[in-house]
């Protein structure tokens, strides 16, 4: 399938959104597949050391992820995610996982569902935590300033701009959490996906309507996930972004992911999720 790149000229926001009607534009204008291919080439950045690596993303909607993992054209590492397991095999040291999302987020330190990761993967929409009633997660949603994008919050511009952004009150929100949390502890596995310590920010193109930028932090965890959209590829009618960059924060580490597309290929006749472990592998345990 040929792939053209398009350079979006935004004419500016011809009015304001409120939330339900950006959510509901969003959800019109996602990128529709019941497969996609795509490969790319990435750069990874780790502290002030990088690496550089290529692979190919298989994806059935809302059933399986399958990625490959490259490295002068030799391949490293084999991932399938599904639903509710995740399968990780890494031909460097011989070792293997098969298991469930414990293992990504003892990996990453941050927890993402299936959901988040496909829709990352495709520039779509997604709330996080992921809701029980999304029409009533939506409606609690904000608008928020930005002079280009379309814009809305899951806290308010007022609350974001007191608690996460006015240097001279920066104990504001600590006096905050020290009293929300008097009779627990982070180390004792406390976690609070679902309050105000969580927030998500998300930006869109007028008239295209998809995702540029998506920020979510959770403030008691000191986690912070960042993704960033480049230019559109224009494939069957469809955009899909050129780049895609990735940065996640955590209390361990600090990595940054920027992903260059090659190729996008959407409901392909056949496609293939191979995985295979040899005896001479070891399992990895995640306790």
């Amino acid at each position: 399938m040929s792939c053209k790149v398009v350079t979006f000229v935004n004419n500016g926001k011809k009015e304001n959104l409120r939330p339900l009607k950006l959510y509901k534009s969003l959800d019109e204008h996602e990128f529709e597949y019941s497969n996609l291919t795509l490969k790319f080439s990435a750069e990874m950045f780790a502290g002030e050391s990088s690496e550089t690596f290529s692979g190919i993303i298989r994806m059935q909607d809302d059933s399986i992820i399958w990625i490959s993992l490259r490295s002068y054209n030799i391949e490293g590492a084999r991932v399938i995610i599904t639903q509710d397991s995740v399968k990780y095999l890494n031909r460097m040291d011989n070792t293997y996982y098969i298991g469930d999302f414990d293992f990504l987020t003892d990996r990453f330190q941050i927890d993402l569902s299936y959901d988040a990761i496909q829709s990352i993967l495709s520039n779509n929409f997604f709330f996080y935590p992921e809701p029980e009633d999304t029409a009533k997660t939506i409606i609690n949603f904000k608008q928020c300033d930005d002079s280009v994008y379309y814009c809305m919050s899951s806290i308010s511009q007022r609350k974001y701009t007191r608690y996460y952004v006015d240097d001279k009150h920066t104990n504001r929100w600590d006096r905050k959490l020290d009293k929300e949390t008097a009779d627990t502890s982070v180390s004792d596995g406390v976690k609070y996906e679902s309050n105000e310590f969580v927030f998500q920010i998300v930006k869109v193109v007028p008239e295209l309507f998809r995702v540029h930028d998506m920020y979510i932090e959770n403030y008691i965890q000191q986690q912070s996930l960042y993704v960033l959209y480049g230019s559109e590829i224009l494939t069957d009618g469809q955009y899909f972004p050129k780049d895609i960059t990735i940065e996640l924060r955590t209390p361990k580490f600090e990595t940054k992911v920027v992903i260059t597309v090659e190729s996008v290929s959407a409901n392909s006749e056949e496609m293939s999720y191979p995985f295979k472990v040899s005896d001479k592998y070891k399992e990895i345990i995640v306790e």
